[in-house]
């Protein structure tokens, strides 16, 4: 009876102990203040064996080597992991630098655990590390993709890398948003916002005006009419994904200084607006010089519905391009009816 007593005393002790130390505030959550080296190898310990059970039981399909698979996995990686996992010949970037634990650089060999753990990572992500769940926006196809990407990039070179990123780009982008959501921005609601979102999707017409840009400009174009085809398809969330994080959209003399703020304020009206449209290029100039670009369309765009217009749009886009390829960071769209 005394043992327990005393266990018991211990016990009542160590709570109270450990109740203080919570409501001091004394224990650091700062990330700029590292674990003590017992509390992080538990942590590593307990992530690992959590890792390893709950993905014993998943199922490697057979076509991870499948070269169209591993390209549409480049292109996911590229512009979801690289500001924390990096790429070949991709330097420490500034939100890896302010994580902790700090993510491991997945284009090193022996950063990798099995196929079958990739997948559950990236699609359950982990708790206390800044890994997202991306399950909760990508299907089980997209994310097996980035799992046979995995397999390969240990070693790559950054040519090779960007040859895959060439190769896969903009793949996963085209299948669009779902239909009951395409139905929600259908033509009513684009002929209600039309007088805010006057720019044109970019279409097939263009022709012999690229020819007129500088060599160097004609990647930094050819971004420029994914992103605008990706709008005009509905795909939102894929046309947003080429645009910088900071980038500043001027529109009917309104400003949206982030790609979150345009993507919950205008993105879907804008995609709304140019479903259906008829758009035909009037003249286009542009150059780029190093890792800036800027692109300059002219456009007739015609809209239909209820409320059909005739306009002529100018659109400016500034680029930069980074190793994941050119991403926009400014757009001035504006318009004026068509008189003539």
């Amino acid at each position: 009876m005394k043992v327990v007593k005393i266990s018991l005393l211990v016990l009542a002790g160590f709570v109270a102990l450990a109740t203080a130390a919570v409501y001091s505030g004394i224990f650091n959550f700062a990330a700029d203040d590292p674990h003590w080296g017992m509390t992080q190898r538990l942590i590593e310990l307990a992530r690992e064996r959590s890792i390893a059970t709950h993905a014993a039981d998943i199922s490697v399909p057979g076509n991870l080597a499948d070269e169209k698979l591993i390209a549409s996995g480049a292109g996911e990686f590229s512009e979801m992991c690289t500001d924390c996992h990096l790429a070949p010949g991709m330097k420490d970037t500034e939100m890896r630098t302010g994580l902790y634990p700090k993510p491991p650089n997945l284009s090193e060999h022996g950063a990798h655990p099995t196929p079958e753990q990739q997948f559950w990572i990236i699609k359950h992500g982990l708790k206390m590390t800044g890994m997202p769940a991306w399950g909760l926006t990508h299907d089980d196809e997209r994310i097996w993709s980035m799992v046979a990407f995995l397999q390969k990039l240990p070693g790559l070179s950054p040519a090779a890398y960007h040859e895959l990123i060439e190769a896969g780009e903009g793949g996963h982008h085209h299948e669009g948003m779902d239909p009951e959501e395409r139905d929600e921005t259908g033509s009513e609601e684009a002929d209600d916002h039309a007088h805010h979102h006057e720019h044109a999707a970019v279409g097939d017409e263009h022709g012999s005006r690229e020819s007129n840009l500088p060599l160097a400009a004609k990647a930094a174009a050819a971004r420029v009419d994914d992103f605008q085809k990706l709008l005009a398809s509905g795909d939102t969330n894929g046309a947003a994904t080429l645009l910088e994080p900071a980038v500043l959209i001027y529109e009917s003399g309104e400003v949206e200084r982030s790609r979150a703020e345009y993507a919950s304020h205008h993105l879907k009206a804008d995609a709304a607006f140019l479903k259906g449209a008829d758009v035909r290029v009037l003249s286009r100039d542009g150059n780029a010089i190093g890792d800036v670009g800027w692109i300059a369309t002219e456009t007739e765009i015609k809209t239909k519905g209820s409320k059909p217009l005739e306009l002529i749009t100018t659109e400016t886009m500034v680029l930069s391009r980074g190793p994941q390829g050119w991403h926009v960071a400014h757009i001035h769209w504006s318009s004026r009816p068509r008189t003539e």
